[in-house]
């Protein structure tokens, strides 16, 4: 717990470098309700599909579907973009502040030139490990599947769709938890991408029960003061600027903590190698 103590008395001092993160998460949140809105249009017209009706019958059907498909997806790249530019200029003020004691706001532009590329190969690699994870766990469902079908009892089906089930929630679980360092490795060490998932992993095993559970406890204080916020999500625009609030610190207090952690962790690392 003393990370988590340090992490937030860190936040409290250095709170101005989350700015632009908070700014990132009330941009995705406004967008994904504009999403949901164009998203509805997109079903409407799938139903009309399915149930027969015309749908071309109403003029300019068709370009409002081309023209809300089209915005939706502009939406979806402007929030990962969003992600793609906030999420390393952050680690990188973070880090700064830690190693020199000072950070301030003006270091967001040099410090998103210095992590992009890193944070772009992080992301990617992000993708590939869940592809590998999915597969795996796809092989292991036909396998299994396969051999649930020379079973007549359907008791034994439903035991094995919840076990699958269940695997996939514990790999879920420990893939994402022993990746944790994966990205602080690459900026703090300058590691690539695999040596770097290797450390996080090498660092995390031995650890993994603590930073499962700060990760549990940070995520249900944020979930329960969202709960509590949400009486506000009825109000357009500033409703969604308050539900912001809380990601907004649940995700630079863990940036922080990832970050301490693994500073002092890679010392003890490099003593056992």
């Amino acid at each position: 717990m003393k990370y988590l103590e340090r992490a937030i008395n860190f936040i409290t001092r250095y709170y101005i470098l989350a700015v632009p993160l908070f700014i990132s998460t009330a941009l995705a949140a406004l967008l994904g309700s504009s999403t949901t809105g164009l998203l509805g249009i997109i079903r409407s017209f799938t139903n009309e599909i399915r149930f027969g009706n015309n749908f071309f019958a109403e003029p300019f059907s068709f370009i409002k579907l081309f023209a809300a498909s089209v915005v939706a997806s502009g939406l979806g790249l402007i929030n990962l973009l969003l992600k793609l530019a906030v999420n390393p200029a952050t680690y990188g003020m973070i880090n700064k502040a830690l190693d020199e004691g000072y950070a301030s706001i003006h270091d967001f532009v040099p410090q998103l030139k210095n992590n992009f590329a890193k944070y772009l190969i992080y992301w990617l690699g992000n993708i590939v490990v869940w592809i590998i994870a999915v597969i795996c766990v796809g092989l292991i469902t036909l396998v299994g599947s396969l051999i649930v079908a020379l079973v007549k009892w359907a008791a034994i089906r439903v035991l094995f769709i919840l076990f699958i089930g269940l695997l996939f929630f514990i790999a879920a679980i420990y893939i994402e938890v022993n990746m944790a360092l994966w990205f602080p490795a690459m900026l703090v060490d300058h590691l690539d991408v695999i040596s770097a998932f290797k450390r996080s992993f090498s660092i995390v095993k031995k650890n993994f029960w603590m930073i499962l559970g700060i990760s549990l406890l940070v995520s249900l204080v944020s979930s329960l003061v969202n709960l509590i916020l949400s009486v506000f999500g009825i109000i357009p625009l500033i409703g969604s600027i308050i539900l912001s609030i809380m990601p907004t610190v649940s995700t630079f207090l863990m940036m922080v903590f990832y970050l301490m952690f693994y500073k002092d962790q890679r010392i003890n690392y490099f003593y056992q190698e």
